[in-house]
Order: C-alpha cells, then structure tokens, then sequence
C-alpha cells in the first residue's frame, strides 16, 4: 500500500493503491504515434518520388504527427507525476502537475484527431471530384467539425476561473463537470459520423468503377480506413464518463487520454495509406494491388510528364472521356497528383485534342514538304 495513504485508509479491492496505467499508455500511445510517423514519412517520400513536391494536405500530416508526437511527450511529463494511479495514492505536491499536464495535453490531442481529417478531405475532392454542390458541402462540414473542436478547447481551460483552479494552481469556482462531457460527447458523435462519411462516400464511387476485386478491395480499404477511426471513436466516447470522476482524476481520465491519441493517429494513418502506391510500386514492383498499364499505351513515354493516375473507369457515366471510355482522374489541376495506380496515357479531352491537333499540323507541313520537292510530271 502506497506510504502517501492513510494509515487507516482501507482499499476498495486487494492490490487498488498498485494499479498503475500509466506504462500501458505511455507504450501504447508511442507505439501508435511512431507507427504513424513510419506512415506520414511513407506519404512523403512517395510524393517526393512520384511528383517531386508538396501539396498542402502533405504539410497537414506533417504538422499533425507533431501534434500527435506533443501529445506523448505532455502525457508522459502527467505520468512521470503520477498521471496513471489513483489520486489517493499520489504526493499532494504531485497532484497538480499530473492534472495540469494531463488538461494542457488535451490541446494537441483534440488537434491531432480534427486536422487529419481535413487531409482526408482535400485528398476525397482531388480524387472523385464530386459536383460542384458535394464539394460546397463537404467543406461546409469540415469548418463547422472545426468549429466544434475549437469549442471543445476553449471549454477544456473555460470551465473554470480562473484556468488553473482546474489543477489546483489558484482558488475559483468551475461549471459543472457533466457540461463539459456532453460537449465532448457530442464532439465525438460528430467525429463519428464525419469519418463514417468520409468512408463511405469513396466506397459507394469505387463501388461503381469498372475494377478486378482485388484492385477495388485496396481501394475501398485504403481509402475508407475511417471505418476503423469511427469504431474506435465511438469507445472513446464510452470512457468520456471518466472526465466526470473529480475525486479520482489522475486514474480515471487515463482512458480517454490513451483512447484520443489512438483516434487521432488512426485518422492520420488514414490519410496517408492512399498516397503510398508509388512506395508500394517501387518495393512490390508494378503488379502492385494488381495494377497494369494498358498495351495500346504501353510504349508511350511510360514516366514522362504526360503520365495520367486513373484509379478505374465509369462505363456509362459523362465524366472525362477518353476513346469511349470514361475515366476517373486521381490528378489534380497540374497534371500531379497520384494515388495508387499510375497510368501512361493522356486522359483528358483536351489534351487528347491539343495532342490530335499537334499530329495534323506535322503531318500537313509533311504534305506540304513533299509537294515542293516533287517533281514536275509525278
């Protein structure tokens, strides 16, 4: 029993004052964020590869596996404090640091699992290029998300006067607790149903590409890996109730704290996957996820700065035609962008016209070449 107990103090069960999370979520919170460093540095090194530069949603991973490395190293400073054991058992001069740490990491916590989506989102509008009204939308959730989260802050240091009365740093009055679990609760909800969106929106598009199974089964996981963020959401929701416990805080807010940093990187992690096929394709080689480029354009300048990424095709659908056949581009406006499977061939009508039209005036100057150096009489 810990020495800082009463010495008439009586444990709820045998082995209470030794429970310690604290190992668990400094293991499991550093083995989630350095995986999520191996995909991030995955997702840059394919860009670099691939298209030689960066695009803003590339700089929002970067910034977000900093977030999520911040959110390690505060949970860990709450740890070192005790962060982890039930309060009871804690040096007094302890308890404060523990609770502040632990509330100062909820920043880039709720950061890391909010930004990643926005990656998401800029990658969903550059791959399936939704209508003009889908894309107003998509946006118009992603702010109000935002907006949600910022709330979630401001509410995590607002509920008491001044701030630090949360952690015992100054005398104040704080809310009630229950108003900042609703909050959260809702928040998750929220985040619930965006990654759910942002999961099965791709998932119904591929649904209707003209794709072999096993193309279309690593589409749809790569691109719908918020599935796993949503269930796991949804826990972390279940342990907010620990939030509420003030007389056990070190010990009981732990889940929610291990729970947020596998959330955020999940969401990273999904982010990343759909970027990775040239890192893929140079380990595995081109037969990849069972890509393959079309013979009829197999000996057309196959890494040139013509190549066009196309993930499938619409067979009935007015998208950007191409000798009958619609495509869907994974590209964006430069000619740039590549998720996982790269094609050699031009698939744009306008380029298809701009390159026909290049092929008439070189054969109609050989037209004309050839009459001023025929011969009277031929």
């Amino acid at each position: 029993m810990s020495s800082n107990l009463p010495p008439d103090f009586v444990e709820p069960y045998p082995g209470w004052a030794e429970e310690n999370k604290g190992p668990l979520i400094l293991g499991v919170t550093g083995s989630m964020t350095a995986l999520a460093g191996l995909f991030v540095i995955g997702r840059i090194y394919s860009r670099i590869i691939s298209v030689r530069k960066l695009a803003v949603d590339d700089y929002i991973v970067i910034i977000c596996i900093l977030l999520s490395v911040s959110y390690v190293i505060l949970a860990s400073r709450a740890i070192a404090y005790g962060g982890g054991r039930h309060l009871l058992t804690l040096p007094p001069e302890d308890v404060p640091h523990a609770i502040y740490y632990t509330v100062v990491s909820f920043v880039p916590g709720v950061t890391s699992f909010t930004i990643p989506k926005f990656a998401v989102v800029i990658l969903l509008a550059k791959v399936l290029n939704p209508g003009r009204v889908h894309r107003i939308i998509m946006w118009i959730v992603s702010v109000l998300y935002l907006l949600m989260s910022a709330g979630m802050l401001v509410i995590n240091f607002a509920q008491c006067t001044p701030a630090a009365a949360q952690w015992g740093g100054a005398p104040g009055t704080c809310w009630d607790r229950k108003i900042t679990v609703d909050y959260a609760l809702a928040l998750g909800i929220c985040s619930v149903l965006f990654d759910f969106y942002l999961a099965i929106y791709p998932t119904v598009v591929l649904f209707g590409l003209q794709l072999n199974w096993k193309k279309k089964l690593a589409l749809s996981s790569s691109l719908g890996f918020g599935y796993c963020a949503g269930v796991i959401t949804c826990y972390k929701c279940y342990t907010l109730s620990g939030l509420l416990s003030l007389e056990d805080f070190t010990y009981a807010v732990d889940d929610v704290v291990l729970w947020t940093n596998i959330e955020g990187n999940c969401v990273l992690i999904g982010a990343c996957i759909p970027c990775m096929y040239p890192l893929v394709k140079k380990i595995f080689g081109t037969s990849a996820l069972g890509g393959s480029t079309p013979r009829k354009y197999s000996n057309q300048n196959p890494t040139g700065p013509s190549a066009i990424v196309t993930i499938g095709s619409y067979p009935n659908k007015k998208r950007t035609k191409n000798m009958g056949i619609s495509q869907l581009d994974t590209i964006n406006d430069d000619n740039k962008y590549i998720i996982l499977e790269e094609r050699s061939f031009h698939a744009s009508t306008t380029e298809l016209r701009a390159e026909h039209a290049t092929a008439q005036q070189k054969q109609q100057q050989l037209d004309i070449q050839a009459r001023a150096t025929r011969q009277p009489g031929w």
